[in-house]
């Protein structure tokens, strides 16, 4: 497999994805899937695994991280690192958060040090990314904001297949103009994008940002039933208008992925609990199309 993407559904609100490329297994965001914690180990030992390489946390908030289950996390495939946004959470579930994974990168530290903080220098140190490399780009959010939203992570998983792009909860439409005067390679190379603030009508997305980044497929991490109503109509208006593909996590997982002999990417939504696919939806590689 070249390339597996998976958006879980929870049975709260929240958000939780897996990326996989390169024999490296990323968890994004500190939750469990609706059925607990064998979902993800089985989903794991799928690529002859048995922890996570990567657990990529883009908000310190409750439902991107949740203690319970970051212990849960923590203690059953302790991850080799553990990216954390540079904000200080300020809220009790994300102290108790940020004062665990301290802990865990203080324990293993003899070793390796396990924790990286995604602030302003850590980002500006970072080697230049090229255009259509499988190296990921990490890209400034904001810092300092009264708006902790708009401090969170902000990601563009790459691989030699399918590309997908994690903005976290960022509403500010600053960020929005920042990219698209600085992120060259999101605006050829995005082929899934993470609709930010869980599909919130709040949320960083324009017309214009999707006319420049032209995803394929949308995904919108909605919780068990869709309480909060996600996406909003008007985001899923947009969306529609500009011709790209939605799938939530409301009735069932959404799982993406992209086999060696197949140049087709395929994503699958499932329903009954994850036991029936309600749609299937194919479409070609970006990376692929540049050469045509």
């Amino acid at each position: 497999m070249v390339s597996y993407f998976r958006a879980f559904q929870l049975d709260s609100k929240g958000s939780l994805f897996a990326f996989w490329k390169n024999n490296t297994y990323t968890l994004i965001e500190a939750r469990l899937p609706k059925d607990g914690i064998d979902v993800l180990a089985t989903d794991i030992s799928q690529f002859d695994k048995e922890k996570i390489d990567i657990l990529h946390i883009t908000s310190w908030d409750v439902d991107h991280c949740n203690i319970d289950d970051l212990t849960q996390i923590l203690n059953h495939f302790r991850p080799d690192r553990i990216e954390v946004p540079s904000y200080e959470p300020d809220t009790d579930t994300g102290k108790s958060c940020k004062r665990l994974i301290t802990k865990y990168d203080y324990i293993h530290q003899k070793s390796v040090y396990n924790v990286t903080t995604y602030d302003k220098t850590t980002i500006d140190n970072l080697p230049s990314a090229q255009a259509w490399e499988t190296t990921d780009v990490v890209y400034h959010s904001q810092y300092d904001v009264e708006n902790h939203n708009d401090m969170s992570q902000i990601r563009f998983f790459r691989s030699a297949g399918f590309n997908v792009l994690s903005l976290g909860d960022c509403e500010s439409e600053e960020i929005t103009e920042y990219l698209m005067n600085s992120a060259h390679f999101i605006k050829n190379e995005v082929d899934i994008l993470i609709l930010p603030h869980h599909g919130s009508d709040h949320s960083m997305i324009t017309g214009e940002f999707l006319d420049f980044c032209k995803p394929t497929l949308a995904v919108c991490s909605s919780n068990y039933d869709n309480q909060h109503d996600h996406p909003h109509q008007p985001v899923r208006n947009l969306l529609n208008n500009k011709g790209i593909k939605l799938m939530t996590t409301k009735r069932g997982d959404v799982i993406v992925n992209q086999n060696y002999t197949n140049q087709q990417v395929v994503a699958h939504n499932l329903i009954s609990n994850n036991q029936a696919v309600e749609e299937s939806f194919r479409f070609p590689v970006k990376r692929n199309l540049q050469y045509i």
